[in-house]
């Protein structure tokens, strides 16, 4: 032992602190806000990867079983820009060009009225991978 030491652990000897174990809030909070960052990240990840590349959406609405309106929704939930962008409705439809539809982007088509009877849509595009084509079949 030492000149100064007393035999109590700390400087001083207070023993006060001896047999508690203390709590140190400053790194209980850090953890729980990086794991709240951790939880939102997967969220968002999930939600945004499920939804990823080129999605349409078919909504139409009857009354008395004549169609009163039919319009379909076109999203771009990708990356990169798609280029020649083309809808299609049926097997036999008239091309409608839409051309270029940027990144996280959609619009909505409206089918002529002689291709109102479709069976399915068909869009079709192209990026810096290759061509995409994406086919949503009608209820």
């Amino acid at each position: 032992m030492g000149r100064w030491d007393d035999g109590g652990g700390t400087f001083g000897g207070d023993d006060r602190w001896r047999g508690k174990k203390r709590r140190n809030y400053v790194r209980i909070a850090k953890f729980v806000i990086i794991g709240g960052f951790v939880v939102v990240a997967a969220v968002v990840l999930t939600v945004f990867l499920t939804n990823l590349g080129v999605r349409i959406e078919i909504s139409e609405r009857n009354e008395m079983g004549a169609i009163q309106t039919l319009n379909i929704r076109i999203s771009n939930n990708n990356f990169e820009s798609l280029n020649d962008v083309t809808v299609q409705f049926g097997d036999k439809g008239r091309l409608q060009k839409i051309g270029k539809m940027e990144l996280f982007s959609s619009l909505s088509v409206t089918p002529d009225q002689q291709d109102l009877n479709f069976d399915k849509v068909v869009v079709r595009g192209s990026n810096t991978h290759g061509n995409i084509e994406a086919i949503k079949f009608r209820k």
